[in-house]
């Protein structure tokens, strides 16, 4: 298995919410929401319902409509956890079966993706090919659920993500310094 693991989900979660949120106690916390498909775990199974698009979708709808009625400017921040949380979803269909349709359609599906070149001396080619595994849902619990928190595929990703924030914050606060 590779990308997507715990460390990638949460960086591009902060690098994304760290476009929209200037506090930064806000961006790591909201960067969390990357996460929160993965709380299954804690209950003995991983790919659970709370991989599913179609439970989560009237979920984030309830809690908008809650947000419009009660505090509107709470609704930019559903709008960010719903956008983590389906990415988080996305992501992991292009590295396990994932139950994205459950009820709806009771297969968990993979998507895998290749592409493949050659260069010669007279032509290049690329070939893309794209495989939708299906395979039952299975939400039976395990004694021990594992899975890579990071992995050496997926190292730059972490990585890109703390270089970009740190030189964005080097040079906002080098900004100030000369403009003061």
């Amino acid at each position: 298995m590779g990308v997507p693991d715990l460390a990638t989900h949460y960086a591009i979660g902060l690098l994304l919410v760290s476009r929209i949120e200037r506090s930064w106690v806000r961006v790591v916390l909201l960067a969390l929401a990357a996460l929160a498909p993965d709380v299954d775990a804690l209950f003995g199974v991983h790919r659970w319902f709370t991989h599913s698009l179609v439970v989560a979708a009237p979920a984030f709808s309830l809690v908008a409509l809650a947000a419009i009625y009660s505090r509107r400017s709470l609704l930019r921040y559903v709008a960010v956890v719903a956008l983590l949380y389906t990415l988080h979803i996305a992501l992991d269909l292009f590295t396990a079966p994932t139950p994205v349709l459950w009820p709806l359609v009771n297969q968990s599906l993979q998507i895998q993706l290749a592409v493949t070149g050659v260069i010669s001396s007279n032509e290049v080619t690329v070939e893309h090919t794209v495989n939708v595994i299906g395979e039952p849902v299975n939400f039976n619990t395990r004694e021990a659920v594992e899975g890579p928190i990071l992995t050496v595929e997926s190292i730059p990703i972490p990585a890109a993500t703390i270089i970009v924030l740190l030189l964005e914050n080097t040079g906002k606060h080098r900004g100030r310094q000369c403009g003061a």
